[in-house]
Formats: structure tokens, C-alpha cells, sequence
């Protein structure tokens, strides 16, 4: 072998780069859409296509149960496209399924904007079987191109792109926030018309996932995609071929695809709940509280005259959030970022419960329920948000990969419509007090993590296995029987720690201890 193996930073070419962000304009279609829905539900002129009219209040307006169905109903969409995006990504690959979403995101945008109230509701849906691919195809395919000691970064990003499209749709929200003619709300939703096309163009231009080719016993093409994304200096090498030969010697059986039962079988049962049971933490923590009802309930908690300005400083807050949480992962590890999350998540929604809840409130502390709901959001966006999306690609072995993230965005998509459905009757009962329900969940959150979630930081796809063959123990140092093979594709990867040369793996032992 020639030539030294490079760290995993000088592995990030201009394609493989291109490739791991250029899709992530799915999450942005995800994010525009949430926010500005959010907004539209406020908007005068859509009130006044969609909403009954009160005589009383001289108004258009929702109730609860009209609002809630608005709201949830789009999720039953969303939970088809996860659960089908496994099985599609599977037979077909990435790439096409990437096409596929784009062209059902058009469809649902077109039937939206219809002028009646089921052919809004139905394009919705549609357009949330789009973004159900999405969140599946996205972080699957970066996970298996990216090294693993910027896995982390890579995959968080994408609530880095979904927190863009937050901000683009609070801002087109506030601009068209007194529109009182269709205009206003088509405008904001035809935007959405510009992701579809530019997830399209961008497919031509990217490889498919070698791992996936491994799975179909494309060898040469798998070598030929891995060529493409790694450096000119890695191919002439031989690096390329010899990684590749690594990662089908780790994997053995675990070549090709697995079925569904597989997922609740020996090892992977345990690695099938973690990632259930975050994808339940990130929607059930308030993400729904921040995202889709913030315009309204400021509207209806004494904010009414900011009820457009603050969604837009709290998207840039937000936006930035993520920027830390991206350092986080890779450096200091997914246990350490989350934690540090759920804490600050339960304390600010706690504190904005408290305060919320007293009758007569000072200037003061209307100001700090301001912050304490901007700051809830600051640290779920840092960490909460985005770290089960990297657990669900990366915790799952080859084999299941695909069906895993399927099935824990899916269990996740359940939870969301349940959260989004039931707010606006928490909120019109308890006001505040919702801050109690989601604080305690976060409180729970802290807990699981600190037990039961171990450490993959900076570990190749192919180390992951490994460590979840060992019983996990947050208490102490635990020895992984990481193979040579497993190592050596760590190596390539460009991991930087004590582990032997790749040259001498041969003569060293198979036990190393990994802090988990």
C-alpha cells in the first residue's frame, strides 16, 4: 500500500462534500414547509378563504378540533413516505427515490393550491410523503459515503438546512402576514415549487451509495462510486479497492438486505429500540410547541403584537443552534450532546412554565417567558432535534440500515401527529402548563441517555457492530472485540486515535476499550 492514509477531514473532496450536503434541500422543503404553515394558519387571507366566519368576533377564525385536523392530518402522508422510503431505497437505491419524492413533492404543491379546504388538506398530505422520503433516503445515504469521525457533523447538518427553511418561511410569513386576498398564502406555498427541481438536478450529478451497490453485488460499480468520492491520491493508492475489501470482510452475511424480523433478533433488538425511542424523545420533548403553534400562541398568551417577529428571531436563533450542536457530536460525543440538551431543554420550558403560570406578570417576566421559549428551542435545536436522526442511520446494522430508519421515523411520525393533534386543546385547557408535560419528558430523556445509549463517535459503520455485541455500562470503560478488518476500515476512514497501524493489526490483539 502506498502512501500514508490521510485523516478523515483531507477525505472530504469536492464531490463527496457536494454529495453529503446538495440533497439536504429535501430537509430545507421539510423546514419551509413547517414554519410557514405555522404562520398561514395565521394569515388573514387564508383565514378568510378556509376559516368559518363569527359573527360574534366579526372574524375568520379555526376552532381546536379544525385546527388540530389541518395540523395532523398532513403526518398520515408523512408516515407512508418513511415507512415505504426502507423498502424503496432498498430495491432501487438512493438516487431514484430521491427523483421519486421530488416528483411526488410537485404533485402535493399543485393539489394545494386548490381553492377548497379537502384539496389543501390532500396536498399537504402528499407533499409530506415527500418529506417522509426525505428524512430516510438523506441520512441513510450520508452516513454510509461520510467517514465516520465527521459522520456526526455531516448528519446533524441537516437540521442546520431544515432550520434554513424555518427562517426563509418566517420571513415570507411576515411578509404577507396583512395580506387579506389568495395571494398572500399561495405565494408562501408556491416557493416550495423551487426544492422538488433542485433535488432533481442534483441526482445527476452524485454516485450511488457503495455500500448499497455492495448490497446488490455490484462490486465493480461499488468501486467505481468510492473511486468517484475519494481522492485522486487514496484511488492511485489502492486505498479504494482495499476499503472495500475491509468493509465486505466485516460485514460477511451482512451483505445483503435483511428482512423486517430481523429487526427484533439478537443484537439488533437493542439497536432497533434506541432508535425508536429517540425518534419519541425528539417529537415529544416540544417540538411541535416551537415549531408549528408558536405564532398562535403568542397570539393568544399576551405577545399578539409580536406574534410574527418573534418566530423570526427565534428561527435565526435556532439556525445558529445547530452550529454548535454539529462541533458537539464529533468531538465530545452523541452522549455528551444530547445530554447537555435534554437538561437545558427541561430547565428553560420549566421556567417558562413557572412564570406562565402566575396570574399578575410583570414586564420582566413576560421578557424572560420570551427567553425561556426561545432558549427551550435554542438547545432542543442543538442536539435534540438532530441526534436521532444520526442515531437511526448509523446505530443499524447494513442489513437493517434502511429498514431501521423506516421504521423509527415512522414510530416518530405517530408521535407528531399525536403532539400536533392534542396542543391545541393542552394550550386552550392549561396554557403555560404544557411547559410541565414537556419538561418531564425531557427530564426522562436525560435519564434513558445517561443509561442506556453508549458511545459511536468517530467509529466506521462497520465498529458500530461491534460495540453493540458487548452490554453497555455507564459507569466504566468497556472492552469491543473490534476485528482487524473493522479496524482497518477505521483507518481508511481517517481515525485518529491509539489503535495500531493498519501494517501491524496482523500481530496485535483483537480486544480494544473503547470508552462507550
Amino acid at each position: 500500500m502506498a502512501g500514508p492514509i490521510k485523516t478523515a477531514w483531507s477525505k472530504m473532496t469536492p464531490l463527496l462534500l457536494f454529495s453529503c450536503f446538495c440533497l439536504l434541500t429535501g430537509d430545507v422543503l421539510f423546514g419551509y414547509d413547517t414554519s410557514s404553515f405555522g404562520g398561514i394558519l395565521a394569515n388573514p387571507g387564508f383565514l378568510r378563504q378556509f376559516a368559518p366566519y363569527h359573527e360574534k368576533t366579526k372574524t375568520h377564525a379555526f376552532d381546536s378540533t379544525h385546527t388540530s385536523l389541518i395540523s395532523s392530518l398532513p403526518f398520515i402522508g408523512k408516515f407512508l413516505g418513511c415507512l415505504l422510503a426502507g423498502p424503496a431505497i432498498e430495491k432501487f437505491g438512493h438516487r431514484p427515490v430521491f427523483q421519486g419524492l421530488s416528483v411526488v413533492s410537485v404533485v402535493g404543491i399543485i393539489t394545494g393550491h386548490r381553492h377548497g379546504y379537502a384539496q389543501f388538506l390532500v396536498g399537504r398530505i402528499i407533499v409530506y410523503i415527500s418529506v417522509g422520503l426525505v428524512e430516510v433516503d438523506v441520512t441513510t445515504y450520508q452516513a454510509e459515503i461520510v467517514p465516520g469521525p465527521v459522520r456526526g457533523l455531516v448528519v446533524v447538518s441537516l437540521q442546520l438546512f431544515l432550520n434554513a427553511g424555518n427562517i426563509v418561511a418566517t420571513g415570507v410569513n411576515k411578509a404577507f402576514s396583512k395580506s387579506t386576498t389568495n395571494v398572500g398564502w399561495q405565494t408562501v406555498t408556491g416557493i416550495q415549487f423551487l426544492f422538488p427541481i433542485l433535488i432533481v438536478a442534483f441526482t445527476f450529478f452524485i454516485p450511488d451509495s457503495p455500500r448499497w451497490l455492495l448490497s446488490k453485488d455490484r462490486d465493480d460499480e461499488a468501486l467505481a462510486a468510492l473511486c468517484r468520492l475519494r481522492s485522486k491520491e487514496d484511488v492511485e493508492a489502492g486505498h479504494c479497492q482495499a476499503e472495500l475489501g475491509a468493509i465486505k470482510e466485516a460485514l460477511q452475511e451482512q451483505v445483503h438486505k435483511a428482512p423486517w424480523t430481523d429487526l427484533f433478533r439478537g443484537a439488533n433488538l437493542r439497536r432497533t429500540l434506541l432508535v425508536v425511542v429517540y425518534y419519541f424523545f425528539q417529537q415529544t420533548t416540544g417540538q411541535a410547541f416551537i415549531s408549528t403553534y408558536q405564532t398562535t400562541f403568542y397570539k393568544t398568551n399576551g405577545f399578539a403584537a409580536q406574534a410574527f417577529t418573534y418566530p423570526v428571531i427565534n428561527s435565526c436563533l435556532t439556525f445558529l443552534a445547530v452550529l454548535p450542536g454539529m462541533y458537539l457530536v464529533d468531538v465530545f460525543g452523541r452522549r455528551p450532546a444530547l445530554l447537555i440538551s435534554f437538561f437545558f431543554q427541561a430547565f428553560w420550558i420549566f421556567m417558562l412554565a413557572g412564570l406562565g403560570g402566575k396570574s399578575n406578570r410583570t414586564s420582566s417576566e413576560n421578557n424572560t417567558i420570551v427567553a425561556s421559549f426561545m432558549l427551550f428551542a435554542f438547545f432542543y435545536n442543538m442536539s435534540g432535534a438532530s441526534v436521532p436522526y444520526l442515531l437511526g442511520s448509523e446505530i443499524p446494522n447494513s442489513a437493517l440500515r434502511e429498514k431501521t430508519q423506516s421504521l423509527g421515523t415512522s414510530w416518530n411520525v405517530v408521535w407528531a401527529f399525536v403532539t400536533n393533534f392534542v396542543i391545541p386543546y393542552i394550550i386552550a385547557d392549561i396554557h403555560f402548563g404544557v411547559g410541565w408535560v414537556f419538561g418531564g419528558i425531557s427530564v426522562l430523556a436525560l435519564v434513558f441517555t445517561f443509561f442506556f445509549l453508549p458511545e459511536t463517535k468517530g467509529r466506521a459503520l462497520e465498529e458500530i457492530d461491534a460495540i453493540f455485541e458487548v452490554p453497555f455500562n455507564p459507569f466504566r470503560k468497556t472492552a469491543v472485540p473490534f476485528t482487524d478488518a473493522e479496524r482497518r476500515i477505521g483507518a481508511y476512514e481517517g481515525e485518529q486515535d491509539e489503535k495500531p497501524s493498519v501494517t501491524d493489526q496482523g500481530t496485535e490483539s483483537k480486544q480494544e476499550y473503547a470508552q462507550l
